[in-house]
C-alpha cells in the first residue's frame, strides 16, 4: 500500500473565473487530473455534478459524510467523503469552490495534500465570459462575483498557495503553474533586494563619508558631492570619477581598498529584519537575495551584516553577470533554490524600477519598501510596505 500523500487541487474563484477551461487543461495535460463532481440537489446545469435528491443529501447528513455544503442557485451542493475517496482511489482531483469557508473546510475536514489556488478575473471579464458563453442568469452570477470579492475580504488572513489572473494567463499556462505548484516546496519564493531593504545602506554610506572627510578636513561641499554620488550606488568607476573632480586626497585604488572594508563594517540590518527572515523562513518560504553590485563588496556586507546565514541563497549581478531589472536575474535566483518563476513567488525592494518594474516583468508579486516615501508613479506594487519587516508580515500573513 502506498504512503505517497494524496494530492489534491481546490481552485477558488468568482463565476467565469476559468475554474473549468484550467481544470480541462490540467486533464489535458495529464489525465489524471479530473474534475471532482459534487453532489447537486436542485435545478440547473448538471453537467459536472452527481445529481442527488433530498433524501441523498438527508442520508449523507445523517452517516457523517458531509465534509462542506452550500446552497447557492437554489440549489445545495455537498462535498461527501465518499466521494471524495473514490476520486482520490483514481488520479487527482480538482475541485471547484467559492467559498473561503469551504477551503477551509476542506483542509480541516479531509487529510490531503491540497493545492489552494485562487483564480481571478474582474467583474467587467466576467461579464463578458458569462454572456459570450450564453448563460441566462449573467445577473446572478455578477452577484455571485461581488460575494466571492466579499467573501475575500472578510477573510483578509487566508492565504492560497497559488494565485492566477486568468484574464492575464491563458488555461494552458494556469495549468502548467498548477502542476509546478503541487510538486513544489510548499511556501512562496521571496526574491529580496538586499541594499536599502535589508540593510540600512544609505545611513553607513553617510557615517563612511563623514568620516573620511572629518579626516582629510574636507568641507561640507565635497561631503554632499561625495554622498549624492555614492548614495544609491558606487564602485571603482564612480570612486574614480570622484577622485578627478574633487581632487581627493587618495587615489582611486587606495580610496576603493579603504571604503570595502570599512563600509562593511558599518552596515547593520533594519531593526527586526533578521528575525523576520527566520520566521518566514521557518515557514516554509525559501528567501533569496537578488542583489546589483560588485561580488566582492557585497559578500562582504552581506557577511559582516548577518544577512549571509539568515537566507537559503545569494544572487550578486557581479558574480552572475546579470544586473535586476533582466528577466535573466530573477530567473537566476529562482534557479539557486530549485524553482522556476512559474511557481509563483515575491519580489520585495525599495527601488520602483529594478524591483517592482522588474519583478512584475518576471511574473512575480512585488511589495515596495517605502522608508515612508510616496510611490513615484507608473504601474505599482502588490502592496506597500513602509518597512521590511512589515513586507514579511504581509506575506506571511496572507494575501490574494
Amino acid at each position: 500500500m502506498s504512503t505517497e500523500p494524496t494530492r489534491g487541487v481546490i481552485l477558488y474563484g468568482p463565476p467565469a473565473s476559468g475554474k473549468d477551461t484550467v481544470t480541462r487543461a490540467l486533464s489535458d495535460s495529464d489525465p489524471a487530473f479530473s474534475l471532482f463532481s459534487r453532489v447537486k440537489c436542485g435545478p440547473g446545469r448538471s453537467a459536472g455534478y452527481r445529481m442527488g435528491t433530498p433524501e441523498l443529501l438527508e442520508e449523507l447528513r445523517a452517516s457523517g459524510a458531509v465534509v462542506y455544503e452550500n446552497s447557492r442557485y437554489d440549489s445545495v451542493y455537498v462535498t461527501d467523503r465518499p466521494g471524495l475517496d473514490e476520486a482520490f482511489a483514481h488520479g487527482v482531483p480538482v475541485m471547484h469552490l467559492g467559498q473561503v469557508d469551504g477551503v477551509r473546510a476542506m483542509l480541516d475536514g479531509y487529510p490531503a495534500q491540497w493545492l489552494t489556488v485562487l483564480l481571478w478575473s474582474s467583474r467587467e471579464v466576467t461579464e463578458a465570459r458569462s454572456t459570450g458563453r450564453g448563460d441566462a442568469d449573467t445577473p446572478a452570477r455578477l452577484a455571485a462575483w461581488d460575494a466571492t470579492l466579499a467573501d475575500l475580504d472578510a477573510n483578509p488572513t487566508f492565504r492560497f498557495d497559488l494565485t492566477i489572473r486568468t484574464d492575464e494567463v491563458g488555461p494552458e499556462a494556469a495549468a502548467n503553474q498548477i502542476r509546478l505548484a503541487l510538486t513544489a516546496p510548499r511556501g512562496d519564493l521571496l526574491l529580496v533586494d538586499f541594499d536599502d531593504t535589508l540593510i540600512d545602506r544609505l545611513t553607513a554610506v553617510t557615517t563612511w563619508v563623514a568620516g573620511y572627510c572629518k579626516q582629510h578636513d574636507l568641507g561640507p561641499t565635497v561631503g554632499q558631492r561625495m554622498l549624492e554620488a555614492m548614495r544609491v550606488r558606487a564602485d571603482l568607476d564612480v570612486i574614480d570619477g570622484l577622485c578627478a573632480e574633487l581632487g581627493l586626497p587618495d587615489s582611486p585604488s587606495e580610496l576603493w581598498s579603504r571604503y570595502e572594508p570599512e563600509l562593511s563594517a558599518l552596515v547593520t540590518p533594519f531593526p527586526g529584519v533578521i528575525e523576520a527572515l527566520t520566521t518566514v523562513r521557518e515557514a516554509g518560504h525559501q528567501v533569496v537575495v537578488v542583489t546589483n553590485g560588485g561580488a566582492q563588496i557585497q559578500h562582504a556586507k552581506l557577511q559582516a551584516s548577518g544577512i549571509a546565514n539568515a537566507v537559503d541563497a545569494i544572487c550578486i549581478s557581479g558574480e552572475t553577470g546579470i544586473r535586476k531589472p533582466a528577466l535573466g536575474a530573477f530567473e537566476t535566483a529562482a534557479a539557486s533554490v530549485g524553482r522556476d518563476l512559474l511557481q509563483g513567488g515575491w519580489m520585495i525592494g525599495d527601488n520602483a524600477d529594478l524591483d517592482v518594474a522588474g519583478g512584475r516583468a518576471a511574473g512575480l508579486r512585488t511589495i515596495w519598501i517605502s522608508h515612508g516615501r510616496d510611490w513615484p508613479g507608473g504601474a505599482g506594487p502588490d502592496f506597500i510596505a513602509r518597512t521590511t519587516v512589515e513586507a514579511f508580515a504581509h506575506v506571511a500573513g496572507g494575501v490574494r
